[in-house]
């Protein structure tokens, strides 16, 4: 692997550099005459604003001049050439990961003459590309009331996204974006053109500073060859530079307790003491280092957080779920350090370091509703990245930038209190199963991009290389788990007199063979390579044809290299070889129409995404390979139960020493695990056409119609059995394999308004389905289809699939110095999946995630089960009706404000106290954490009674009832929360 990742990087380095590096933007144009006609050697300068740099380039014989890689930020551009008078264009806006046109006619007149415009920064015809994107400017984002500060939360304010649920235990404090209706793991994140994203699980890896975000843009879809890894958006930031003069800013943000509302679902009667404070210190400051040749630019910023989360507690007395507060403290510490340095006419150097120190107690990932306190982990993460660009002019049509970095990523996750999995039908107890774990994260990432305008062709090539080395080492199943079928003991089952928790049924438990061995894999690592092609060929003034391709491999996510190394149990299932998805060629291609010169454009095309396969993939052959990390599936105390007296055998397994029952065959369990020699990087085609049209000055509407269609997606099938000595009976074999869709539909709307008074306000709707196979989109860890042998069975709602959202955000110049600025946000409800009694599965007959799809009312719920009861109910077995008020999701509706007033101190120092108001209406928001049970209601059919000779056991009323509410005790759409905080800014 050493050789051939030499050989390539030697190819790389030999390329003719040019391009458009993500983290930038790049101009170009046509120069003519008062008759239309192409001006050729025309001067065309370009100069920044803030830090003076300037970029000289010459129109070639067609009038067309290029401007390549060139930092977002705000610019005057002016064009000059002999016997005509020079034209000026000034507050010049170039936006990260932009194509901008920018076409100019020059006079004829005396060249000393010059003639100044100003730039029309929404004129929709001046946007070349046809991709599915948006940008949030730097004002914006300085001046947006964003609960939490996290930089990511930027992409809920732009159609075709949405929150996605928690997928993992490293997770569990981390914003997920959902794009075009995929579940957050596989979208691509980039910092200043690096690679942040989490290889082993999925997700972004490192948070940065909000007040070190220059600008946010999200490629929803249809992105061009240049960008890849992703199956559905890629999230582009560029860090904030400094400038020729010294600037600063401190901010101090406070919340507390008394400024606090309380959750909807807690239940008053056990707990109103919310412990709950916090205070976020930032810090920023950047200058010169030598005005017009280096600056520099630094920020800081620290949150201190007494958290708190909603927890279940049994309460027998009761027999029910109270809702109280557990602690959950937050320590966060990050640091951005930046360098932009100009090496000479035609070289810049920028160089950025990224540090995160984050410490934190939250919920374990749940597979129910709703965790107990002792549900919680501690986990420490730290993040490292660094990354240096070398952007060189190579001519007047040709710009090279070349790119090199790395990331570090360790995170540590262990229980507050070790104790076996204890999964009651509404409740998880005990300690997650899945920690403790350690992961740790190294990346070598090195890119090249080259930018080439010949004739009306834009041209980029380059390509990237990145050698991702990553680790394990997980204590899984060390405590067990113990499936219990009932939330409540109903019957003295173990005949001493007394009805309690010794008395309670559980149907399986599963534990480690060896729990006294960590499952250590120190080498899951893989190299990515890519290469690219994109033209952008101005065929008209008015017509632009953007065309790509893109290639894509990953050397070792399907553990090609320890192929031999597969258990020979199950060598006759794995195939004699394993080879490379070597055929990841994608093809991109799409146009821009300008319908009516700077009013209309009409935009669409088609184009093939490869999504990344994570590592974690490679874990679970490895791991739960029925040697490493044998999990061993024992009859619970059901299975003993004698039938006549409802008592338990003296051979029976109890609560206190629960892993004694006979083996079952993998009953539940992740059995072997093997990874199909046919699995592909998922695959994903989009289609997209739209229009955007500018009614008058200021007044932009964008209307985009998205269909996407997923193949080769990933799934956990049962394919066989075998005896496995190891565990001292039968194990299944499940194939790891890339046999499911996914599909979206989506009409995205967006519409921005900014008035010539400093007002604005934008709107963002998106009307969308989303279907797919699984509630996770990537690893199938958890049980598996209903029927093996019939995947289409599994085919419905994404967990997170909302048919309508709209996002409202606006900013206000008062009177006196004071700005009102908000964030409106509305959305339909997510689906539910409705389970059996005892948690472990949907009910067959039911489409996934039913409720609030297939079934509407409680009503049709239970018309639907009276039917399959008459027909024989699960295996014979009855399932009982729900309560009339039993729901199945919410809507969201949450109004968040800032307030702020500010006063001059001097020429340069000004004072801006602010409030804000997180859900200022109060609005009770229901919404669940987990891929599982995304709903936030109850869903499992827990039966009131397990004697089948009384009424309640086909009857079950807790089902439906709300459970956990939006973003928890302090989060987006949660409780309404106030906040103070105070900036002084230079």
């Amino acid at each position: 692997m050493a050789r051939v990742l030499t050989l390539l990087l030697c190819a790389l380095f030999s390329l003719p550099l040019f391009g458009q590096a993500p983290g930038s933007a790049s101009l170009t144009g046509r120069v003519v005459d008062p008759q239309h006609l192409a001006i050729s050697g025309a001067v065309v300068t370009l100069t920044s604003e803030t830090t003076g740099l300037t970029r000289e380039t010459r129109t070639n014989e067609e009038g067309l001049y290029l401007l390549a890689t060139v930092p977002a930020g705000r610019y005057s551009l002016r064009v000059s050439n002999e016997g005509f008078a020079d034209k000026n264009v000034s507050d010049l806006v170039l936006h990260v990961g932009q194509a901008r046109i920018v076409d100019l006619k020059l006079s004829l007149a005396d060249p000393q003459d010059s003639l100044t415009v100003r730039d029309a920064p929404d004129a929709s015809a001046l946007q070349a590309a046809s991709s599915v994107e948006d940008v949030i400017r730097s004002q914006q984002i300085e001046s947006l009331p964003l609960n939490g500060r996290n930089f990511l939360e930027l992409a809920l304010l732009v159609p075709g996204n949405a929150p996605a649920p928690n997928f993992d235990p490293t997770k569990t404090n981390t914003v997920l974006i959902s794009s075009a209706g995929q579940l957050g793991r596989g979208g691509n994140n980039i910092i200043d053109g690096l690679d942040n994203n989490d290889d082993v699980v999925g997700g972004s890896l490192q948070n940065i500073s909000q007040d070190a975000v220059q600008e946010f843009q999200i490629a929803t879809s249809r992105f061009s060859a240049e960008l890849g890894r992703s199956g559905s958006s890629v999230i582009n930031i560029v860090t904030k530079s400094g400038s020729n003069e010294l600037h600063g800013a401190a901010s101090l943000y406070l919340r507390d307790r008394r400024l606090q509302g309380l959750p909807a679902t807690l239940d008053r009667t056990v707990d109103e003491d919310l412990p709950f404070d916090r205070q976020q210190y930032s810090f920023s400051l950047g200058g010169p280092l030598k005005k017009e040749r280096a600056w520099w630019f630094g920020s800081l910023e620290y949150r201190n957080q007494d958290g708190a989360l909603l927890v279940g507690q049994r309460d027998l007395s009761s027999r029910s779920i109270r809702r109280t507060f557990a602690s959950a403290p937050v320590n966060d510490l990050m640091g951005t350090w930046k360098a932009d340095v100009k090496l000479g006419e035609s070289d810049q150097l920028v160089g950025r370091y990224s540090v995160q120190d984050a410490d934190d107690v939250s919920a374990s990932t749940l597979i129910r509703s709703i965790g107990s306190a002792s549900q919680r982990q501690q986990a420490q993460n730290n993040y490292h990245s660094a990354t240096v660009s070398w952007t060189r002019v190579l001519s007047p049509t040709q710009v090279n930038s070349l790119s090199a970095g790395g990331n570090y990523f360790l995170n540590q996750t262990n229980p507050v209190t070790p104790a076996p999995q204890l999964t009651y039908p509404s409740l998880q107890d005990g300690a997650s199963f899945r920690v403790p774990q350690q992961t740790r994260q190294n990346r070598f990432q090195v890119s090249d991009n080259l930018s080439w305008m010949i004739g009306s062709h834009y041209l980029r090539f380059g390509g990237e290389v990145q050698q991702v080395d990553s680790g394990f080492l997980l204590d899984v199943f060390r405590e067990g788990r113990i499936e219990f079928v009932e939330d409540f003991p109903t019957f003295d089952h173990n005949g001493d007199g007394a009805v309690d928790d010794n008395d309670l049924l559980f149907a399986v438990t599963l534990r480690s063979a060896f729990p006294e061995r960590s499952l250590s894999i120190p080498d899951a690592d893989s190299t990515h390579l890519a290469f690219f092609v994109q033209d952008d060929w101005r065929l008209t003034p008015r017509f632009t044809l953007n065309a790509g391709l893109r290639y894509e491999l990953d050397t070792d996510v399907k553990n090609n290299s320890r192929f031999d190394e597969i258990n020979p149990l199950v060598r006759p299932f794995a195939g004699t070889e394993r080879n490379r998805d070597t055929n990841n060629w994608g093809p991109r291609i799409g146009f821009s129409w300008g319908v009516r010169e700077e009013k209309t454009v009409i935009r669409g095309g088609y184009g093939i995404y490869y999504d990344r396969i994570v590592l974690q993939i490679q874990s679970l052959e490895r791991g739960l390979d029925g040697r490493a990390l044998p999990v061993v599936v024992r009859a619970g105390n059901v299975f003993f139960l004698d039938e006549a007296t409802g008592q338990f055998p003296p051979v029976a397994p109890s609560l206190a020493n629960p892993f004694t029952g006979f083996i079952l065959p993998g009953a539940g369990a992740g059995g072997i695990n093997i990874i199909d020699s046919r699995m592909q990087n998922p695959m994903v085609q989009e289609f997209n056409l739209g229009v955007q049209h500018r009614i008058a000055e200021g007044f932009v509407v964008r209307v985009d119609a998205l269909h996407t269609l997923g193949t080769h997606f990933l799934i956990g099938r049962t394919i066989g059995e075998v005896f496995n000595p190891v565990v001292g009976g039968p194990d299944f074999v499940v194939n790891l394999e890339s046999s499911v869709n996914t599909h979206y539909d989506g009409l995205l709307l967006s519409v921005d308004k900014r008035f010539s008074s400093g007002h604005q306000v934008r709107a963002a709707y998106t009307l969308a389905k989303a279907l797919n196979y699984a509630n996770d989109d990537q690893i199938p860890f958890s049980n598996g289809p209903v029927d093996p042998n019939n995947l289409g069975l599994e085919y419905g709602p994404t967990p997170n699939d909302q048919r309508h959202r709209l996002t409202v955000l606006g900013a206000f110049a008062l009177p006196a110095a004071t700005n009102l600025s908000f964030i409106w946000t509305a959305a339909s409800g997510v689906p539910m999946d409705i389970l059996m009694p005892d948690g472990r599965s949907r009910i067959p007959p039911m489409q996934r995630n039913a409720g609030n799809r297939q079934f509407h009312s409680a009503a049709q719920l239970n018309a639907f089960i009276r039917d399959l009861n008459q027909a024989g109910g699960i295996a014979g077995d009855p399932l009982p009706v729900v309560s009339e008020r039993a729901r199945f999701s919410d809507s969201f509706n949450s109004l968040d404000l800032r307030l702020t007033r500010s006063w001059a101190l001097n020429d340069r120092l000004r004072l801006e106290p602010m409030v804000e108001v997180f859900n200022a209406l109060n609005t009770t928001n229901i919404l669940g954490v987990s891929n599982l049970n995304y709903s936030g209601y109850s869903n499992v059919l827990v039966r009131d009674s397990q004697d089948p000779g009384t009424p309640g056991y086909l009857t079950s009323s807790g089902f439906g009832r709300p459970v956990t509410a939006a973003g928890g005790v302090f989060g987006s759409g949660g409780p309404r929360a106030f906040q103070f905080a105070v900036r002084v800014s230079f």
